[in-house]
């Protein structure tokens, strides 16, 4: 995608309008970020039942960006990587495997986190 020719804020605007697509088209057409989504809102939810504090509220929702952020940068790096060369590869597996288990560790860390917050409130 071409940016726009015009002023600072138009180009602005643009950008906001291409991360926006972005998170649409993650949405849209990727299985993991679905799940990731589901998941997201499910954690706000068990926050408000839960009568989370600000603080909590606080590190909760960087949890939850951190783990939805992750899943988007892997599933765009998979996304080059079948673009580059779609044939099997020892270093795109890799590659590929080291991305899925960022996320998978942010996402088991987030959930320790998450039980720490819900046990304070039990």
């Amino acid at each position: 995608m071409k940016l726009q020719k015009g002023n600072s804020f138009q180009k602005l605007i643009f950008k906001f309008h291409v991360a926006f697509n972005g998170i649409v088209e993650g949405l849209l057409t990727d299985f993991s970020i679905q799940l990731q989504f589901f998941f997201a809102i499910c954690a706000i939810l068990i926050a408000l039942v839960f009568n989370f504090t600000y603080i909590e509220w606080s590190i909760w929702l960087i949890c939850i960006s951190m783990v939805l952020t992750l899943e988007y940068l892997n599933s765009s790096f998979e996304s080059m990587m079948d673009r580059l060369d779609p044939s099997y590869h020892l270093l795109t597996k890799k590659a590929k495997d080291l991305g899925a288990a960022a996320v998978l560790i942010s996402a088991i860390f987030s959930l320790v986190i998450g039980f720490i917050f819900i046990c304070q409130h039990i």
